[in-house]
Parts: C-alpha cells; structure tokens; sequence
C-alpha cells in the first residue's frame, strides 16, 4: 500500500483543536491590540482559492500600502492567512506571494481573525483589499513579484523548446467558456455566469493574424470547453496539449507582449505584471473604468430577445432595469435582453489595434477616431447605475475603434 504523506503545516492543524485554536488566538488578538502604541497588526485573508484576486487583491494592496494611501503608522506588520477549505489556486503564484508577504497558517489565522472582529476595535487590526487599481498606481511603480534565476532557466528553456527562439514575442489568449465556472464550483448555478462566456472559434482569425507577423499566440486556461482548432506552426494550444502547468500559467502571462481575454482569472497575471492586455466580449458596460490606459477594450454586444434588433449603449441606458451593471445571465432575460459574441473581424482588429500599441505604433485613425472616444465615454458618464471610475483624471481604457467604427450607437453625438 502506498504511504500517504502530509506537510507539516496540516499534519499541525489536524492536532490543534478548536479550543486550542481559539485560545492561542485569542492571546495573539490581545497581544496585538496591547502593543498597538508600538506597532499596529492586521489580519486578513488571502482569496488564494481564485487566481484572479490572489493576483490582483495582493497587488493593489502593496502599491497602495507603498503610495500611503490609507496613512497607517509607519510600523504596520500585515498578516495573511490562505482561505481555509478551498485548494489554491494556482502553487507558483502562492509560492511567489509567500517571499513577498508574511502567511500565517490558516488554522491560526482563521480563529485570528475570527476573534480579532469579535472584539470592539477590530476594524483598525482588519486588511480591507480589493482588486481595482482605483489610484493608477501600477504606472508608478514595478510588480510586487519577481522570479529566481532558477525559475527564469525554466521558462526560457520552456521557450526555447516550444519555438526553437532565443528571445520569441508571444501573446497569451484566454476565452471563457462554459467548462470556466464548472472546473471551479462543481455545485454553483453555471447559468448565472453564462452570459460572460464566449466561443473560441471567433478568435482563430485574430490569432492566425498575429502567428503570420511573427507572434506565438498561447492559448491559456485550466479548463476549456473545446481545443482552439487553429493549425499554425506559431499558435499554440497550450491549455489542451498536456504542456499546462502552474509555473507556466504564471511565467507565460508575466512576459506575454499582451494578452487577449475575455475577463477571466487567468488575464490577472498579465495585469499585475504591468503587461498591456485586450478584454473581448466584455461585460458589464459599467465596469469599463476600473482600467487604465494599457487595456483596450471590445464590447460585449446586445440584442432584443423579441425582435433580433441590436441594441446599443443609448438604448441600454434608456432601457434602465441596471442593464449596464447587470451581472446575471437572469437579469437580461428578466428584461428582454440577450448578449452575443463579438464578430472575428472585430476581434482580430482590435488585437492588432492594440499590437501597434504595445510596438510604440501610431495607432491608424483618421478624424473622428477621437471624437468617438470621447462620444463613448460620455455616454458612460450618464450610466444609472454609475458606472467605475477612476480617482486619477483620464486614467480610463480604450474602447476599440474597430468596434466603434461599426456600432456609432455606442458614441454620443
């Protein structure tokens, strides 16, 4: 019979008792609350169960902290625990993380903080995080985040064996589809998020495109509906031909030129490595000024349920019922409304309206292209629900011209 082996770290929290715990968090509470005067300590839990807040949660909180943006005391020691009962989401990432922050155990740190809110004054020792970039802070300073010259000779040597390149630009595209939600939660209603999902056939032109000028494209994601179904010596099915790993999901979108997704977990990496990235298929309207000005953005489109009739922003907003801050497959239906796909064309477009970017290329425009993004971000001004906006003046996206271009419903004026 094989030997089954345990770390140390739960092999030590399977012998502490509830009652234990709950004592020595509650000496730790007090502790902490006493030397206050001296040093003030936090308490807060990593979302290590998701990739996409583990990365970017993390990320906002440091360049915050390093900003002084909530005016702690100087001596602040912030603890972290991992979220208990849920695996992590991704090892490499929660490898890098731990030489960056201080992870306590989660037995520990669960009573902790459990205790810590419990008694009066809690809120002062509690992290408070979150995964937007309000100030514009990641312009300002480098990644929290860095790689071991042993973790670098892995991803090269990765590289140079997949492309036969010493130094190869690639991009990383990531779809969600409805295999996303159902790898994560075996028992959550998959329906509710389906109105994010999208089809990977729509994003073969857009990566056929960038292989011919010289790009290896990297299809990313842990769980995918469908392989990409693209046969180009430079566009790699990574997600489905056996070469995915934890370091590399983590290595890949840290170094990608960009990285074309659909808003899911994975596109967390790219952003807090300071990397450009495209969200197609995007959804909510309202949460378009949560980004900055290295995203370009594609619309996710509508349309009447009744009549088949697209229905742009104006019509959106007239509509009411929070269509543009809508989050639920449900909602839309409730009011009529279904969201389609992005059109190939548009989609490919956009990644090359974004490569010309990203290459330090004047973008092609001609006299309207930024009356249309002025026309677009006025009519987001008048979203009702309002919609996200940043504390830093024009430190918003761009919404692809590509997309603008063909639907002038979506401008004002």
């Amino acid at each position: 019979m094989r030997a089954i082996t345990r770390s140390p770290a739960r092999s030590v929290a399977r012998l502490v008792t509830a009652p234990v715990a709950c004592a020595v968090a509650l000496v730790a509470v007090i502790a902490a609350r006493v030397a206050r005067p001296l040093v003030l300590v936090r308490i807060g839990r990593l979302p290590s169960h998701e990739i996409g807040h583990y990365a970017t949660n993390v990320e906002v909180h440091l360049c915050e902290r390093d900003a002084g943006v909530h005016d702690l005391p100087r001596r602040t020691i912030d603890l972290w625990y991992r979220a208990p009962g849920h695996p992590v989401a991704n090892r490499q990432l929660d490898r890098m993380w731990a030489r960056v922050i201080r992870i306590v155990p989660s037995w520990l740190g669960r009573w902790a903080d459990a205790v810590n809110r419990a008694l009066p004054g809690g809120a002062a020792h509690a992290i408070v995080h979150h995964d937007r970039d309000a100030h514009g802070l990641y312009p300002t300073m480098p990644p929290h985040l860095g790689f071991t010259d042993a973790e670098r000779r892995v991803g090269e040597e990765f590289l140079r064996r997949v492309t036969g390149e010493s130094h190869p630009r690639w991009v990383c595209l990531a779809v969600r589809d409805a295999a996303y939600k159902r790898a994560q939660f075996s028992d959550r209603d998959a329906h509710k998020d389906s109105y994010r999902n999208a089809s990977i056939a729509a994003y073969r032109l857009a990566a056929r495109r960038l292989a011919d000028d010289g790009y290896w494209v990297f299809r990313m994601g842990a769980a995918v509906a469908e392989p990409l179904g693209v046969d180009h010596p430079r566009v790699v099915d990574y997600a489905t031909n056996g070469m995915r790993t934890d370091f590399l999901d983590v290595y890949l979108g840290a170094h990608c030129a960009f990285c074309i997704t659909t808003g899911l977990g994975i596109d967390s990496i790219p952003e807090i490595f300071r990397r450009p990235r495209l969200f197609t298929n995007y959804i909510p309207v309202a949460n378009f000024g949560k980004y900055g000005p290295d995203v370009v953005i594609v619309p996710r489109e509508y349309e009447s349920v009744r009549d088949g009739r697209p229905l742009g922003l104006r019509e959106l907003i007239s509509l009411g019922d929070g269509l543009t801050s809508c989050t639920s497959s449900y909602g839309y239906e409730a009011a009529g409304v279904r969201t389609t796909d992005n059109d190939a064309d548009v989609i490919a477009e956009a990644a090359l309206e974004l490569r010309a970017m990203v290459e330090g290329r004047e973008i092609p425009r001609d006299a309207s292209t930024d009356g249309r993004q002025r026309g677009f971000w006025l009519l987001y001004s008048r979203l009702d629900p309002a919609g996200i906006v940043s504390e830093v003046p024009d430190h918003r996206p761009r919404i692809a011209d590509a997309f603008l271009v063909r639907h002038r419903d979506w401008c004002e004026g």
